[in-house]
């Protein structure tokens, strides 16, 4: 069952969609969306209840949620008039979250995924300036002709790549870097980091779960080997100071990690905040 439900990386979308509206629903919750629930669909929640640490796996996405809010809400006051969101699936912040008006956003992601948002999306009203464009990011000279459109189009533009980094090999994660800012007028860059998650005593639960929309991007470093690209590091957020800034705790974990935890909480939580985190680069 869980081999069959993500066939592919756009249905990750699905799958995140599905967390970001069970947070949503809670009494205490964090923030709210209430278009997640719709566009996760049952298939969404499927895949939630068919992850073998969906509870670890909730406090990522909400504290990856968060964290990439106010990282864009950072950029937004330096002074950006443009957000280019490369493989959007199905985030709403245009929606969401109280943007200014005048702020034009850019939604890029495979064809199949923006008529499906346009589609159940079609009578939701955007904060801001919103245009969606079908785009194969894979496709090097497809790629390279959209940032050379939007680079002409903006003056001062934030890339968001939320959750994609993660599925591509070190080298498409490098050409990615490199695209972006070879473009003068993209001068900020979101992205989210790991490393500790495939460690996991479950992780080979959680590989087979996405054996088809492989985790691959795998560096010691990756703070250091995107910043050997001409990145410097504005904001860097934890996922374990995020949690405690938002109110949340790491789901608990069993023996022997728990005793360690106990003994040396200082170590532990360093090691924790490694595992996962959110950043914003500028030039």
């Amino acid at each position: 069952m869980q081999d069959q439900l993500i066939n592919n990386v756009s249905d990750t979308a699905l799958w995140i969609a599905a967390y970001r509206a069970l947070e949503s629903e809670r009494p205490d919750a964090v923030f709210k969306d209430p278009l997640a629930r719709k566009l996760a669909g049952e298939r969404g929640f499927q895949m939630v209840a068919a992850t073998p640490i969906k509870d670890h796996m909730s406090f990522a996405m909400v504290t990856r949620t968060t964290g990439i809010d106010r990282l864009i809400n950072i950029a937004i006051e330096r002074g950006i008039d443009t957000v280019i969101n490369l493989g959007a699936g199905l985030d709403t912040r245009p929606y969401r979250m109280p943007l200014p008006v005048n702020l034009r956003w850019v939604e890029v992601d495979f064809p199949h995924m923006i008529d499906y948002k346009n589609k159940l999306l079609e009578n939701e009203k955007p904060a801001c300036h919103l245009q969606r464009l079908a785009a194969d990011l894979s496709n090097d000279p497809e790629r390279t002709a959209l940032f050379t459109q939007l680079g002409a189009e903006a003056k001062r533009a934030l890339i968001i790549t939320e959750g994609v980094v993660g599925y591509l090999t070190n080298e498409q994660g490098a050409q990615l870097s490199k695209g972006i800012f070879e473009v003068p007028t993209f001068y900020y860059w979101i992205t989210d980091y790991h490393g500790g998650l495939r460690r996991h005593r479950r992780a080979p639960e959680l590989k087979k779960m996405l054996s088809k929309a492989p985790l691959q991007f795998n560096v010691e470093n990756p703070i250091a080997f995107f910043s050997s690209h001409g990145w410097k590091v504005h904001e860097n957020i934890h996922v374990i100071d995020e949690g405690d800034r938002i109110g949340r705790k790491l789901p608990p974990v069993k023996f022997p990690l728990n005793l360690f935890i106990k003994l040396f909480p200082q170590k532990a939580r360093e090691l924790a905040n490694k595992t996962y985190g959110y950043v914003l680069f500028g030039k």
